[in-house]
């Protein structure tokens, strides 16, 4: 399970250095119109999916075999997810990054999102749970049933959103640069900036290969947040095991913490009581959203998409609601009226 923490450490290295934010991506398409961030978000999604369909085509990793989903459970599940991540100033995963570099809204966040996860999962919310899963079932077409036609398609849609990619970040051309302490790799390594072109690229090339070493430890998928969190729970308290996915999400901790230290942002930050609440509010709408809606935005809108999930693109329509929603809410009215 090594790979599975070495790909973890190199996921949470490269969202800490690029200052990448899943949820901040989505949000400022809507609150400050940077409708160029939806190229960010597609190449992540394309990119990795022109690599799964190969890997599946070529026979090196098992097709996925999808289940019909719950149209409702998957959707308020979702929304409710995408407007928690708002409120914890981004989601789950943005969490696991804060725990890494020493802030405390990290480590409330992910206490709160493991317990309402648990609650909803395994806990007193689980008929609940069941009862929404149990309706309005839709099948998944099999889409996937002829991987080198999608090795084709999302082929050409990744080269063109990194040929996008590539020639912004050529365009670069910061007004002010802070005097360099460090040379070559290590200036690279520490100083220099990453841009988040760049940064989707490398991003979507590690979640592919994360496909590639979860299947050799014997599971068929890849990235996962919830489930594994809720695994490292079952493990501490009822004996269970742990997996790839398990150190999948240690890993990114230890990524954030490394990338924190060699940057010098370490720092153990508190907060006041007002950020701590919200932070605690949001996470129990992610941890019981990610539960109902099956996936949370990096396991449905960024994995799943990429597998060309319907149940995945139907979710990650309503977690961007719940973000703009939530954004409307809480950011951009007060905006207005400054």
């Amino acid at each position: 399970m090594i790979s599975g923490l070495i790909t973890g450490i190199i996921f949470g290295f490269l969202w800490k250095r690029g200052k990448f934010c899943a949820t901040g991506i989505v949000r400022d398409i809507y609150l400050e119109k940077q409708t160029p961030n939806i190229v960010l978000i597609l190449a992540i999604i394309f990119i990795q999916a022109f690599l799964y369909h190969l890997m599946t085509g070529l026979g090196i990793i098992p097709m996925a075999k999808f289940k019909d989903f719950p149209l409702v459970s998957v959707a308020l599940g979702s929304f409710m997810f995408g407007f928690g991540a708002v409120m914890c100033n981004g989601c789950i995963t943005a969490s696991l990054v804060k725990l890494g570099d020493g802030r405390l809204t990290g480590l409330v966040s992910l206490i709160v999102f493991v317990l309402s996860a648990y609650a909803a999962k395994q806990g007193f919310l689980l008929p609940v749970t069941k009862s929404l899963g149990s309706f309005s079932l839709v099948p998944t077409p099999a889409i996937n049933t002829q991987p080198m036609i999608l090795v084709g398609i999302s082929g050409i849609v990744s080269a063109v959103l990194i040929f996008m990619l590539v020639k912004k970040a050529r365009a670069y051309n910061p007004k002010y640069t802070l005097p360099a302490k460090h040379t070559g790799f290590l200036h690279f390594l520490c100083e220099k900036v990453w841009q988040k072109e760049i940064i989707v690229i490398l991003m979507g090339i590690t979640m592919a290969a994360g496909f590639y070493f979860s299947n050799m430890n014997g599971r068929n998928g890849g990235f996962g947040i919830t489930t594994p969190l809720l695994s490292w729970v079952n493990a501490i308290f009822n004996g269970g095991k742990l997996g790839w996915a398990s150190m999948l999400v240690l890993g990114i901790i230890l990524g954030s913490t490394i990338s924190s230290l060699l940057t010098k942002e370490f720092s153990f930050l508190g907060t006041n009581l007002e950020s701590i609440i919200k932070t605690a509010i949001g996470s129990v709408l992610m941890g019981i959203g990610a539960v109902w809606g099956q996936g949370c935005l990096i396991g449905n809108g960024l994995v799943g998409t990429a597998q060309f999930s319907l149940k995945s693109w139907w979710a990650l329509l309503f977690i961007v609601i719940g973000i703009w929603s939530s954004a409307y809410i809480f950011l951009a009215r007060s905006l207005n009226k400054d």
